[in-house]
């Protein structure tokens, strides 16, 4: 796709985005947020998104559209109050999941394969709010995450060398940028992601 078809279906897409009603609800398709989402989260109907990426008119029969890639990324603005609550869904469905946690750097790279734990810490430490710990039980492990800084959260599935991905990720005040901290299910032998965990996953999506 060249450069000018490309800005054409991102422009199309900013146009189709639909009006939200009280709750989140799209007003014109009457999409309502999904079950247990937080009152805070922006939400894009993507009934709108995908017709608008695919040249297809926003008001155009489900049959219309083209079949849908495997990849996929649920995205949501949230507040601290939210990303808590968020976290600690995450911890309640995920515990004792193998998970890999990333984060990049401009000069380096930091990843470490540990269980996801079963609960997180939270403390206030004045002017730079929450912090969140994830830690191992024996605190081999420590991930730290000031959720002041952190502006979208992210349910992002994917396929790299034939191996399906599956991450978590928090993006600070640039969200087009690199993500703080991104937590991928690590794979078993082979790369395989046990169903379970991946259903635990994706149940997530809820709360964004």
């Amino acid at each position: 796709m060249s450069s000018t078809a490309f800005a054409t279906h991102v422009a199309a897409a900013a146009v189709a985005r639909p009006r939200l009603g009280r709750g989140g609800t799209c007003v014109n398709h009457n999409h309502a947020r999904t079950a247990g989402a937080p009152p805070t989260a922006k939400r894009v109907c993507h009934h709108h998104v995908t017709r608008a990426l695919s040249g297809v008119s926003a008001s155009a029969p489900d049959e219309e559209l083209p079949p849908q890639e495997w990849a996929k990324e649920w995205r949501a603005s949230l507040t601290p109050d939210a990303i808590k609550t968020f976290i600690e869904a995450s911890c309640e469905r995920l515990q004792g999941v193998d998970a890999r946690f990333i984060v990049i750097g401009d000069g380096g790279i930091l990843e470490s394969v540990n269980e996801w734990p079963s609960q997180a810490r939270f403390a206030e430490l004045g002017a730079k709010g929450t912090c969140c710990t994830l830690a191992s039980p024996d605190k081999n492990f420590e991930a730290h995450l000031f959720l002041a800084k952190v502006q979208e959260v992210a349910l992002a599935r994917s396929e790299r060398g034939g191996r399906k991905i599956y991450a978590v990720r928090f993006f600070g005040a640039d969200a087009a940028a690199r993500p703080m901290l991104t937590v991928v299910l690590h794979g078993e032998e082979g790369g395989e992601v046990p169903q379970a965990a991946v259903d635990k996953w994706e149940s997530l999506a809820e709360y964004l």
